[in-house]
């Protein structure tokens, strides 16, 4: 749709008058009556009910009108945004990031860095892993936090936790008395896997737990994402496995208990992925926000 069309119609709207709102959009009278007939062909309905003095707008008008008001400001913050990083007055950080990481190294590093630059414009987006490997390519982000990310081609991952998994049980489990659970005990409990998708990296890990302890895992549902994975674990359709983070910001109708035997000694990780030729000063300021960093 014609911005410019929307702006004159804002405009007549405010006015009620062809005359008044020509003279303050600077143009003749005959140029405005033209772009707002021109919208209303477009939109296949009539704007403005002309045989009335003054002017009054129809329903559509005024639905119309309250709607082009909100858009064309929104264009206008845009746009002196968009000025005032380009002369570098103001800054934007884009952040993609894991439900799991919000239970650990994010909120810290989100707080210290609004403190240091409480002028830089941060959009936050959740999305899965996976996801986050198009959105760093298609640069709608600049830097993934997610955990045990693939590697992706010219961007460079920093480790930010390492830390051990943990089995999530309905409390009333049996096994949830026990300090620590076998892998091998679970070999009757159905098997909650998050998140779905076909290229999760914390799902496959879960899976080859289960293979290297000999147990074949009784898949019974996959969530996207983790609380709904913990919720049904409290709804006693199963178990699942989640980091320790996770853990320390649980439910009361769910027992966290450690592994013992074949699979304690495996460490999952958050990581941040970046791309490697991104000079963004405040994409640097962030990496300096998170903990102790090493090559993922």
């Amino acid at each position: 749709m014609n911005l410019r069309a929307l702006q004159c119609f804002v405009i007549l709207a405010e006015e009620l008058n062809f005359s008044r709102a020509a003279e303050r959009l600077h143009i003749a009278q005959p140029a405005l009556s033209q772009q707002i007939r021109s919208l209303e062909d477009r939109l296949g309905t009539q704007l403005v009910d002309r045989a009335r003095r003054p002017l009054m707008l129809t329903e559509a008008g005024h639905y119309l009108c309250t709607e082009a008001r909100q858009l064309l400001g929104s264009l206008d913050q845009m746009t002196l945004a968009a000025k005032d990083i380009g002369i570098g007055r103001r800054g934007w950080l884009s952040i993609g990031f894991t439900r799991s990481s919000m239970y650990s190294v994010l909120p810290p590093a989100l707080k210290k860095f609004h403190k240091a630059y409480p002028q830089v414009e941060l959009k936050l987006f959740e999305m899965l892993t996976e996801e986050q490997t198009d959105a760093l390519r298609d640069m709608r982000i600049h830097i993934g936090i997610g955990r045990q990310p693939l590697t992706v081609e010219g961007c460079t991952s920093c480790l930010l936790l390492r830390e051990r998994v943990m089995v999530a049980l309905e409390a009333g489990h049996p096994l949830a008395a026990r300090k620590t659970v076998r892998i091998a005990d679970l070999a009757d409990t159905p098997l909650i896997l998050y998140p779905k998708h076909q290229n999760a990296q914390f799902k496959r890990s879960v899976q080859s737990l289960y293979r290297d302890a000999g147990v074949t895992p009784l898949i019974a549902h996959e969530a996207y994402e983790i609380q709904t994975a913990i919720a049904l674990v409290a709804a006693g359709l199963g178990v699942t496995f989640i980091g320790e983070s996770v853990a320390r910001h649980g439910r009361t109708d769910v027992v966290f208990r450690h592994l013992s035997g074949p699979g304690s000694s495996y460490r999952s990780t958050l990581a941040a992925t970046f791309r490697t030729d991104d000079t963004s000063p405040h994409l640097r300021a962030f990496l300096g926000c998170l903990p102790h960093r090493s090559p993922a």
